[in-house]
């Protein structure tokens, strides 16, 4: 045994049980997770699985599959932040199942073990399964798909090429027709590479993509149905649109070339190089080794084991290359490109197992470096309360078992960054609940007014999605008080200082304030957040007022 699979298996677990926790926390700030578990809830609401609709207005930005798979979470287990997020939390878990798959597949379950370890504490993977937006999905999509169309390759075998098919038609209806690139890149890669392109061509490969467009259909067909039959709708303040152009078109090639209705002309052909050392954290270092290793090396390799190298840096480099040509650049659009990342890292750790003493010595200090970081954050954000005591005594503990532990210099590069990570995101978890949950508007004016008596809301010019989201009343969106109901009950949310001025033109003899609450968004937070007075200038009051 190179590895000691029993202690690279509870750190998986342990990666587990401690992302999971965050799965619990309630969806905050206006943000894309808390739009688009509005869509879903408004599927449900409504009976409408068709038509994707934001704010009352046709919405067309994203395929449909992950609304439908949030609706139905939503009918399981109710309308809450947790029914938003375990499903796509699963599709996380899922990636990660056949990350070890494709590394078995391609190596041995030692590498595969390594991999999916990589895999569940790469800093932006932790922290995206539970901020949950169409990457968490796509990992439980890609990583299926790549591993079934390796075996199709190798066996034309029916079962590995329906399931090859349906992931890959589920990829496709989650974020677009580019995922085929990170699908294919590497197997394409090692076509050439071997000399075998013409398989691209070939009858079998035709039946499979043939039927990948037979498998997305579905969404298709509610593209037509939403926009093509109704050209007098408005998207983007633009008519006649066509949701099968957009679907081929405009939704991929319109962000690649920044010529769609939303564009960014501040991309940066260098963005996702650091991007991704910094979302591959505490993992980057030994990526740049191991891919320069695998270069270096390249020539005294068998043409059989460059052809797993070929396929791993093809399906990795050729997506990272498509996002940084782009100017329309995210940072979470690195997480799919982790898992063959992870993989490459994993097989370069373990065909150097008596070379590991700098790489151990790095990783043991840049593990040091986080847990001090992660600490002195704890003291600054929280003072004397309980979680900043928690948070440094475990991470007190932690330095005195990696001082007291005897491990292998491959257990040094894996242990200590892992429970360095583990301590980072337990400090995440422990803003997000102490103090994003305590200052956010919409989440906690929700929970005052769901105590009222029920009546509808209308949200005068804020437009808060965790308010629409957590609220138990029917939500509208206004932009002016002469859109409001004349007569009847219902209530207004709006900014204290607007009704205060009479900027709005509410009448004050018709409402009465029910509700006070001020907060910020969580980068004013907890850039004033030491100093309470500092803190207090930062907040934004609101109200909200009944009408009878």
């Amino acid at each position: 045994m190179l590895i000691n699979r029993k202690l690279i298996i509870c750190l998986i677990m342990l990666a587990v049980i401690i992302n999971a926790a965050g799965i619990f926390e309630p969806l905050l700030r206006n943000d894309d997770p808390v739009l688009y578990a509005n869509i879903a809830k408004h599927i449900v609401l409504s009976g409408n699985w068709v038509d994707l609709v934001s704010g009352g207005k046709d919405w067309l930005d994203k395929p449909h599959l992950p609304f439908w798979i949030s609706a139905l979470s939503f009918k399981l287990f109710g309308i809450n932040s947790f029914a938003y997020v375990f499903p796509g939390f699963l599709f996380h878990l899922l990636g990660a199942y056949y990350t070890y798959r494709l590394a078995k597949h391609l190596y041995n379950p030692e590498v595969g073990l390594i991999s999916v370890l990589l895999y569940v504490t790469s800093l932006h993977l932790f922290f995206s399964a539970i901020d949950v937006r169409a990457e968490a999905y796509l990992l439980g999509q890609i990583m299926p798909a790549c591993y079934y169309w390796l075996c199709y390759d190798r066996n034309s075998n029916i079962k590995v090429l329906l399931l090859a098919c349906l992931f890959s038609a589920m990829a496709m209806m989650t974020k677009g027709l580019f995922v085929v690139l990170t699908i294919f890149s590497g197997i394409f890669c090692s076509w050439l590479y071997t000399r075998q392109f013409k398989r691209v061509y070939a009858p079998k490969w035709l039946l499979a993509y043939g039927l990948c467009l037979l498998f997305i259909l579905p969404e298709l067909i509610c593209l037509y149905l939403q926009f093509d039959l109704h050209p007098e709708k408005s998207v983007f303040g633009q008519q006649q649109i066509s949701g099968l152009k957009w679907y081929f078109w405009d939704s991929q090639f319109g962000r690649f070339f920044n010529s769609g209705p939303i564009v960014n002309t501040q991309g940066n052909p260098l963005f996702f190089v650091h991007t991704f050392l910094w979302a591959f954290l505490p993992w980057s270092m030994i990526f740049i080794l191991a891919t320069w290793r695998q270069l270096r090396d390249f020539r005294l390799r068998s043409r059989q084991q460059n052809a797993r190298v070929v396929y791993l840096l093809g399906s990795f480099w050729l997506t990272f290359i498509m996002f940084s040509a782009t100017k329309f650049q995210l940072d979470h659009y690195t997480n799919i490109i982790i898992p063959f990342a992870g993989i490459t890292c994993a097989a370069y750790l373990q065909d150097n197992l008596q070379a590991l003493k700098k790489l151990a010595s790095f990783q043991r200090g840049l593990s040091i470096f986080m847990l001090i970081i992660t600490a002195a954050l704890f003291v600054y954000l929280f003072k004397l309360s309980f979680p900043m005591v928690g948070g440094v005594i475990t991470i007190l503990l932690l330095f005195v078992v990696l001082k007291k532990s005897e491990f292998s210099y491959l257990e040094q590069c894996l242990v200590y960054p892992s429970l360095a990570i583990f301590a980072i995101f337990s400090l995440v978890l422990s803003v997000n609940y102490y103090i994003c949950r305590s200052y956010d508007v919409g989440y906690n004016v929700a929970q005052q007014v769901n105590n009222l008596p029920a009546a509808p809301l209308y949200d005068l010019d804020y437009s808060s999605t965790p308010l629409e989201f957590h609220l138990k009343y029917p939500y509208w969106r206004i932009n002016d008080g002469a859109q409001l109901p004349k007569s009847g009950t219902y209530y207004v949310f709006v900014k204290q200082q607007d009704w205060l001025d009479g900027s709005k033109k509410l009448d004050k003899s018709q409402y009465t304030p029910m509700v006070e609450f001020c907060g910020a968004t969580i980068d004013k937070v907890l850039r004033a957040y030491s100093d309470y007075s500092k803190l207090q200038s930062q907040l934004t009051c609101y109200t909200v007022l009944k009408h009878e």
